[in-house]
């Protein structure tokens, strides 16, 4: 039985959003958005050009370079897989490389945002739907690993996807799911400033305890969990403590995404320069801890 949330508590609020918990499967989720999101709709800019990119040109190198290493992590976890489903695969780098490197036979990808699905099919002419995954026809037992990067929080119904996901992987196929943790240092000392906290778009939010129990409530055994990500963790920390100090909205997250320097900017990168190394050794220490800024969980079909 899928949880439906009739049964919660003010997980806490601010001034946008107010945050539920589930009382039955624990979920924490944004009472701000409706539960009947038209997620195309919104997300259909979120790849903001025709290249299938969020932010300035020289970012997206950085984040070209990410996801070469994740296409190296993903071998690393599953040597032997050959066949993935990438759900909210961005512009299709990740599954780029996979088919190019590792010789991956099937890469298919999942992208409802149209600047990145066009790009990702006409560039790089990868098998990419632009349909829900509970909307789509996919044989089950089909793929020996099934990726998340950064979705399940931008999904209404998790557990429902969680569901679908063990129907189509193959016996002993891998599940590797990463979110913010809510449970994070900055989370619990920023508030409202955390930058995971993006109640645009977040749905959800997860801590250690709460995304193991689902995953183990559908079929899956745990193999690794941990809280710490070489693109997100330092940045996350970083922007949120520079955000409550100077009680802005994430200038530094947002000049990346725009053209021009301010006077304003300038401050914001001397103070990223400063926090960034305190803030490295930090979430290093938080690795195995459950306190770390993201949460990765490596898990089995059983």
């Amino acid at each position: 039985m899928v949880c439906e949330h009739r049964y919660r508590k003010i997980a806490c609020s601010f001034d946008n959003p107010r945050l539920y918990q589930c009382l039955t499967c624990g979920i924490i989720f944004n009472g701000g958005l409706p539960r009947n999101l038209d997620l195309k709709g919104l997300y259909k800019t979120y790849y903001k050009n025709e290249l299938g990119g969020r932010f300035n040109r020289g970012v997206e190198y950085i984040v070209r370079a990410f996801r070469f290493f994740r296409a190296f992590k993903i071998f690393t976890i599953y040597p032997g897989a050959k066949r993935i489903l990438d759900i909210g695969s961005g512009r299709g780098f990740m599954l780029y490389y996979l088919k190019k490197y590792y010789r991956y036979t099937r890469t298919i990808g999942i992208q409802i945002s149209k600047n990145a699905f066009d790009f990702s099919r006409n560039k790089l002419g990868l098998e990419i739907y632009d349909r829900d995954l509970l909307d789509l026809s996919l044989e089950e037992n089909s793929f020996d690993i099934i990726t998340l990067w950064h979705v399940l929080e931008h999904l209404v119904d998790p557990e429902r996807y969680i569901e679908r996901i063990h129907s189509l992987l193959a016996a002993k196929g891998k599940l590797v799911i990463e979110v913010p943790n809510f449970s994070s240092w900055t989370r619990a000392m920023t508030g409202k400033y955390w930058l995971g906290l993006d109640p645009d778009y977040h749905v959800n939010f997860f801590t250690p305890e709460i995304l193991s129990s689902l995953i183990k409530k559908h079929g899956f055994t745990i193999k690794t969990t941990h809280t710490f990500s070489l693109e997100y963790s330092v940045f996350i920390s970083v922007q949120s403590l520079v955000s409550m100090v100077t009680r802005t909205n994430h200038i530094f997250f947002r000049s990346l995404q725009a053209r021009g320097v301010t006077r304003h900017l300038l401050l914001h990168a001397l103070l990223f320069i400063l926090l960034a190394p305190f803030c490295l050794f930090i979430n290093l220490l938080l690795y195995y801890s459950g306190r770390g800024e993201v949460l990765l969980i490596i898990a089995e079909k059983a």
